[in-house]
């Protein structure tokens, strides 16, 4: 294991995290001018000069967004309300607005529960004369919990835990999180009315869809009740509802008509953003870098299998043993979504330097054991296994996973991630570490915490951004 390697994939990574860090893209999206009160957003412009500006907000990047913001616009916000996750405000800003703690370890707590109605009681007294600007990212959903009566939210938890360890992606997550919430779906631009709502959004869903940003508070939920009940019978958990669920799905609602010409949704912060610094900085340092894809999903042990015959692939490429045409032919089978197989006639012009292949998305593990850890780092570990495998395809190149993610937390740990290569499994065994069996438990941090102290873990701590994950190959030629 080449440690140069490990620094530079850390390099990498925090390049790709310092682009989408909320305060700069804020500095970059809005402009406040005090004398004609003015508000620019992008290329739009607000008359403030007879409006009070209220600001509420929710997600794990939203208290830097908030941060800058009252710097921007000052004395001329009137009061605010944010919501952050736990161990967010180690230093608290001070101010106008006014910050909450909750969602510990991302799920939805009493903590989180009461900030969102405190939000909500902001939000109902708004009038025509007020501004709303809201402020928007991953994280949002678990940080504005507010289930309609009579659901609690322990039920509501417990339903949404047990479909994501069903294998649930973020996308039918918050599709049944909508149709049950007081708050999202669309409802707290609807709860604002009569004010205009201005909303700032960094995406961490791929593909950057509005309506399911942290469940769309302030985006129109086109979604109905049948939708989410399809996802919960899908992962056979229908049978299970507690009676308070098929009460409110039950109902035929009546649609709430939604403002779209008082609401205006702005997306400043995405994955894209993160793999394009991923790239500038990678190249900085030498690698022939490529931005394969970034809408990656799927779970994670498929993923891993088709980043380990990826490697593969390249390698027998680099070293004449595949031609271009074939290796195109076979990445066509691979099914990582968004990888285009022309991108390889690129890599060929190349291939003389090491290589560092940048991805994004977000991907789903399906958990059947009881350790403890998260995609990323359960993706480095798989990807770790397979390759060994496969080790007679890797003859004189070092391979290289780095898999975290850019909120700094993966899973319920203080881990963003971690770093996979080849020759993993046989370091592990010298320190009687059987890496399957962590596997075969969901316990990747307990084993990354294990070898070597915790080298290869990725640390950074709550990074008050998130635009997803990012996923960083390096192949590189032995010496």
């Amino acid at each position: 294991m080449a440690k140069t390697v490990i620094r530079d994939l850390l390099q990498i990574f925090k390049s790709s995290v310092s682009a989408v860090l909320p305060d700069n893209l804020i500095r970059n999206s809005v402009k406040y001018s005090p004398v004609s009160q003015q508000l620019t957003i992008l290329n739009d412009k607000y008359d403030l000069q007879s409006k009070d500006v209220h600001v509420v907000g929710t997600g794990k990047a939203v208290q830097n967004m908030a941060v800058e913001i009252e710097k921007v616009m000052g004395p001329k916000i009137k009061q605010g309300i944010i919501s952050v996750p736990v161990g967010s405000l180690k230093h608290r800003p001070s101010g106008i607005l006014t910050y909450f703690e909750g969602a510990k370890n991302n799920l939805p707590d009493t903590n989180a529960e009461n900030t969102a109605r405190k939000v909500k009681d902001l939000v109902t007294k708004l009038g025509h004369n007020d501004l709303l600007l809201v402020l928007i990212s991953g994280g949002g959903s678990a940080l504005l919990p507010l289930p309609k009566e009579p659901i609690t939210l322990e039920e509501k938890t417990t339903l949404i835990k047990k479909l994501a360890n069903a294998g649930a992606d973020i996308t039918e997550l918050n599709v049944v999180r909508k149709v049950i919430s007081d708050v999202k779906g669309g409802q707290l631009a609807i709860q604002a009315q009569p004010a205009q709502v201005v909303s700032l959004i960094l995406s961490d869903i791929v593909g950057d869809p509005l309506d399911l940003i942290a469940s769309a508070p302030t985006t129109e939920n086109k979604d109905d009740a049948s939708k989410a009940l399809n996802i919960i019978k899908k992962y056979n958990l229908f049978d299970d509802l507690p009676m308070s669920f098929k009460t409110v799905l039950s109902k035929d609602k009546e649609q709430q008509l939604f403002p779209k010409e008082n609401v205006k949704n702005y997306l400043i912060g995405t994955n894209q953003l993160s793999i394009n610094a991923a790239l500038e900085e990678a190249r900085n340092l030498n690698y022939s870098a490529l931005a394969l894809s970034n809408i990656v999903t799927r779970n994670v042990k498929e993923v891993a299998k088709s980043y380990a015959t990826l490697a593969k692939l390249v390698c027998h490429l680099v070293t004449g043993k595949m031609n271009l045409n074939e290796v195109k032919a076979h990445i066509s089978s691979l099914n990582i979504p968004g990888l285009n197989p022309e991108i390889m006639n690129q890599l060929v012009k190349v291939a003389h330097k090491d290589i560092c292949l940048v991805f994004g998305g977000e991907i789903t593990v399906e958990v059947k054991g009881v350790g403890k850890g998260g995609r990323n780092q359960q993706l480095a570990l798989e990807f770790s296994a397979l390759i060994h495998e496969m080790k007679d395809d890797f003859n004189k190149f070092e391979i290289y996973l780095l898999s975290a993610g850019t909120d700094g937390i993966d899973g319920p740990t203080d881990a963003a991630g971690a770093i996979g290569y080849l020759n993993l499994v046989a370091d592990a065994k010298k320190e009687n570490l059987d890496i399957n069996i962590y596997l075969d438990n969901n316990d990747s941090y307990s084993f990354y915490k294990a070898f070597r102290s915790g080298e290869l873990h990725v640390i950074t701590g709550h990074t008050n951004t998130n635009v997803m994950d990012i996923h960083l190959m390096i192949i590189k030629r032995s010496t």
